[in-house]
């Protein structure tokens, strides 16, 4: 999904789920939109009941439009009663403001290091010049090791960068709920719901925000100290030389050519080809050195080579980079219950199948049952349990002998149901989880999958006894560590408390949304 259009969308998801009373969004509005976005679209109620193979195909596609044009609608109305959501989407958007202000600040560093040490001397073989080259080298060295790793997460050098965005984009939001705080409960609840969303998808986005300026203004920087230079050689005399404590003429004059080298091939200035004439450009006290004319713009050409250029080009592939992904957002998999919701919400009930995969785990009547109240409330519609063959301890190796290659064709959700009573094994739990995850991305899937970690038979062997909490959440904390390490979210939860659908609450029904995961997530980064 587009960028822009998954912030509107998520935006008002969390307003909707924030406002059930229909405060700010009047239900009516929301019901209106939903009609008109899905008005005669067979595809759609295609895509929200059909098996895997459809899904994988054009159907998240298809409720991807759908739930871009019912938010674009709404969004109006919210833009119209509540002007803050513009500027928290743009906001949500990237910081240009931030981005303009450090490029204005390389360029005007730049500047500063031509006059760095306020003489009228320019030492060829000293920093800025050299400085600024190595430490391009070093960042061009970092890309390609980082490159040839094929970990495209965290580019070299932007780290710091990137944790500044972040930081900053928080910042700004924590400002527009404080004010939004002041007048509109329930939009500050609905901004704070967002933020948390958008947390969770922006991190790529600002990473290569930060990649392109931080090339950006590494060129500036070398751009501002040209300038410097030569706004200065106008009204100054400069003089160029060299001076060093181990270095002799031989070896000055084997760095010299490497150094200006290209620039000097590239504009026909040439270089001293003697050690004499290298002796004559060392200061010894007042004495030596030439006139800088030549040598600034050898400077200038060399920067323009080795800094410039390279850098521009790296910008360019950034932002190349941005644009490609910036279209191919992945949506979370919490999107399509969350479509199924607002159907139901104007009579259009959906039908579709959870399948059931307990491992090393018998649940019982309550948990079951619980389970389908659960999966009811959280996926939206109606939904009907196939509950599988169990995965006895042991038998994880047999597991994908014994399923499709492609997970389970016929499902709309997957679930794997473990017992918190277990404590987790690497090479058995650790391994089912595996071999699940390692399929679906195989095969691309687009259905989702959740972990759901039964918390009833645990809390059941503490009997209640409130010194054994302290227990109890340690399991949750391990369990919760266990899966993470997989790249995946638990939900951890007592399904034997839900004895009706009414006592699945808000935070019940997130935490599985939020737990979703599906292949498709990992098939664009």
């Amino acid at each position: 999904m587009h960028e822009r259009t998954l912030r509107t969308v998520l935006l008002v998801q969390a307003i909707e789920q924030s406002d059930r009373n229909g405060e700010l969004l009047p239900l009516a509005d929301r019901a209106e939109a939903t009609r008109t976005a899905a008005r005669d679209d067979a595809k759609l109620r295609a895509a929200l009941t059909g098996p895997t193979d459809s899904q994988a195909g054009s159907g998240p596609k298809t409720i991807e439009r759908y739930l871009a044009a019912r938010a674009e609608r709404l969004r109006e109305q919210l833009e119209m009663r509540s002007p803050v959501i513009r500027h928290v989407l743009a906001l949500a958007g990237g910081a240009s403001w931030v981005s303009r202000a450090f490029a204005i600040a390389a360029l005007i560093l730049g500047l500063s290091l031509s006059a760095l040490d306020g003489s009228r001397r320019i030492n060829i073989l000293a920093f800025p010049l050299i400085g600024l080259i190595l430490w391009n080298v070093v960042v061009y060295i970092l890309l390609g090791l980082e490159h040839l790793r094929r970990r495209p997460a965290r580019p070299a050098g932007t780290s710091g960068l990137s944790h500044f965005y972040d930081r900053y984009l928080r910042w700004r939001a924590a400002g527009l709920l404080r004010s939004s705080s002041k007048f509109n409960a329930p939009l500050t609840a609905g901004l704070k719901r967002f933020a948390t969303e958008w947390g969770t998808v922006a991190p790529r986005l600002v990473v290569l925000r930060a990649k392109r300026l931080f090339h950006v203004c590494a060129a500036l920087v070398a751009l501002g100290l040209i300038v410097g230079i030569y706004v200065r050689g106008i009204g100054l005399r400069y003089d160029a030389g060299w001076e060093s404590t181990f270095l002799g003429p031989g070896q000055v004059r084997m760095l010299l050519h490497v150094l200006y080298g290209p620039a000097s091939a590239l504009s026909g200035i040439s270089l001293p080809a003697s050690d004499d004439a290298i002796n004559a450009l060392k200061w010894n006290g007042a004495a030596g050195g030439e006139e800088a004319a030549d040598w600034i713009h050898l400077l200038a050409l060399t920067a323009f080579i080795a800094i410039i250029v390279p850098r521009v080009f790296a910008a360019l592939a950034a932002n190349v980079s941005l644009a490609w992904y910036s279209r191919r957002v992945p949506a979370p998999p919490s999107l399509i219950p969350y479509a199924r919701e607002t159907l139901a919400e104007v009579g259009e009930t959906v039908q579709q199948v959870a399948s059931i995969t307990p491992y090393s785990y018998a649940p019982d009547t309550a948990s079951l049952q619980g389970l389908d109240r659960l999966l009811a409330v959280a996926l939206g519609g109606a939904v009907t349990i196939d509950l599988r063959e169990p995965v006895n301890y042991g038998d994880e190796d047999s597991y994908g002998d014994r399923q499709p290659r492609a997970g389970l064709p016929t499902a709309s959700w997957n679930v794997l149901m473990m017992s918190m009573a277990s404590t987790p094994e690497a090479e058995n739990h650790g391994a089912i989880v595996t071999r699940i995850r390692d399929s679906l991305q195989r095969s691309a899937s687009a259905v989702p999958w959740v972990v759901i970690v039964d918390e009833a038979p645990f809390v059941a062997r503490m009997g209640g006894d409130a010194s054994l909490r302290q227990r109890v959440e340690d399991r949750r904390a391990l369990w919760r560590s266990f899966v993470a390490g997989y790249g995946l979210q638990a939900c951890l939860i007592d399904l034997s408390r839900f004895s009706t659908p009414e006592s699945v609450t808000d935070a019940d029904r997130e935490s599985v949304r939020d737990s979703l995961w599906t292949a498709r997530d990992r098939a664009v980064s």
